[in-house]
């Protein structure tokens, strides 16, 4: 009886050691792929043939292609004659037929640098005791460089990821205008000063919409560790960067409590902000089912509480897409009850294996905010929108590696908001940052921002 005891014993510890080692190779394999992320496929081995090379894409069936329009407009023409045959160089040639052949070309001509001097008058002025003068038009005085020309300089560097050395090389190749590379980090505090005031009217305004996105992503300060935050709507967008990952970050720039919904990933940072409603991400959720279905292929327990958790999500998320431009009716509404009583009854009961206990304790903490967007309209299911607009910095963090001090840290929030701001309401970033340059009374920005 002892031996039969003992072996019962081993076995239930066999079993337990089992799962713990393959809990272990899956977290470790969750961190290698999020460290490096490789995406090269892996070799055949000796004894696999070697796979086919994939069919070359083309073009989707009875798409007609595109061809290069006529231009419309023809800003020189020239005749183009001969004096000899370009073959052999007999000058013995006359024309034939008086027949023309045309040929359109389209061309970039290279801008020059325009230089302006302004002779301003001077004024005596009575009342003030004093003398007085205008300001030219696009005039920044002081400045020896004009608003376009720095403004153009900025979005290289943060719209096009261009480095200091490469707009000096562009600028000077291009428009034969010479800088350096320190009078362009001068150009960018000149904005950010300018533009101070409309961040924070835009982080104000931001807080007036009915949802927000919010995601966040590492970066580097002289070295040491930070991270740039993103919040964002679908006209306005917001970058912060601090030295925190924590709570404090988010009721920061979000206040004491937002009157909207709030729209993240799992991060615990968000877990006690006060909002009027919050909406995980189900992406992310079901990308997890899907590397546990693919590592635990085997385990028909892992696999079956995996299958019917993803059909619960999977049908919520197209109960929204079949209603997304159809007004909710009763159908509605009783097929959205079935599904959130079918969640609450599937995600409390406790399962044995320690890899689904993990959806266990996420779904029973976030019970509420897993199917906000089907009571919200207009509400995502997913954080698609704040990953796209942190995706700029991320590639600007590939180039520059951060940035050397929380100055420029700043300079970075407020530019990279002004000119994503910019790109979601189809306006000219280029224009922007230059009206915001000249100050001339009139925000580019106003029609996004809300009422004082």
């Amino acid at each position: 009886m002892t031996g039969c005891r003992d072996c019962v014993q081993y076995k239930k510890r066999i079993e337990t050691l089992e799962e713990e080692l393959a809990l272990v190779k899956f977290e470790l394999e969750d961190l290698r792929l999020k460290r490096y992320k490789s995406k090269r496929k892996k070799p055949p081995g000796n004894n696999e043939p070697p796979m086919p090379l994939p069919k070359k894409k083309g073009g989707l069936f009875g798409h007609i292609g595109w061809f290069r329009r006529k231009p419309k407009n023809i800003h020189k023409i020239e005749e183009v004659k001969l004096t000899e045959c370009p073959d052999c160089g007999s000058q013995d040639i006359k024309e034939y037929k008086n027949e023309v052949e045309e040929h359109t070309q389209e061309d970039i001509v290279l801008p020059k640098v325009e230089t302006t001097l302004f002779r301003k008058h001077l004024y005596y002025c009575k009342k003030c005791q004093k003398a007085v003068r205008a300001r030219g038009l696009n005039e920044l005085s002081g400045s020896y460089i004009g608003p376009t020309a720095k403004s153009f300089a900025v979005f290289l560097k943060y719209g096009i990821k261009t480095s200091d050395r490469d707009i000096q090389c562009m600028f000077e190749k291009m428009f034969n205008l010479k800088i350096a590379p320190s009078s362009i980090v001068g150009f960018r505090d000149q904005l950010k000063r300018e533009a101070l005031p409309t961040y924070e009217a835009l982080k104000e305004s931001l807080k007036q919409g009915r949802f927000i996105h919010a995601d966040e992503t590492g970066w580097k300060i002289d070295g040491d560790n930070a991270w740039v935050w993103k919040f964002s709507n679908k006209k306005i967008c917001v970058t912060h960067t601090d030295l925190s990952r924590g709570q404090k970050v988010v009721e920061d720039v979000l206040g004491d409590k937002y009157n909207g919904t709030l729209i993240s990933d799992f991060l615990s940072a968000y877990n006690k902000i006060s909002a009027k409603a919050k909406q995980r991400c189900l992406v992310h959720i079901l990308r997890d089912l899907e590397k546990v279905i693919k590592y635990w292929r085997d385990d028909k327990e892992v696999i079956r509480y995996c299958t019917m958790l993803k059909k619960i999500l999977e049908d919520s998320i197209g109960l929204a897409g079949e209603y997304r431009d159809k007004k909710r009716d009763k159908i509605y509404y009783r097929k959205r009850k079935l599904i959130v009583k079918r969640l609450h009854d599937f995600s409390f009961p406790n399962p044995n294996k320690r890899i689904l206990q993990r959806f266990v304790k996420r779904l029973n903490r976030h019970k509420n905010e897993v199917f906000t967007f089907l009571y919200e309209k207009g509400v995502d299911f997913h954080n698609n929108h704040a990953e796209q607009q942190i995706r700029p910095d991320v590639i600007f963090r590939k180039i520059t590696f951060g940035n050397r001090s929380l100055e420029g840290a700043k300079v970075h929030d407020v530019l990279m908001s002004i000119l994503q701001t910019a790109k979601l309401n189809g306006m000219d970033p280029i224009e922007t940052l230059r009206k915001l340059l000249l100050g001339n009374g009139k925000n580019p920005l106003s029609k996004v921002l809300a009422p004082p």
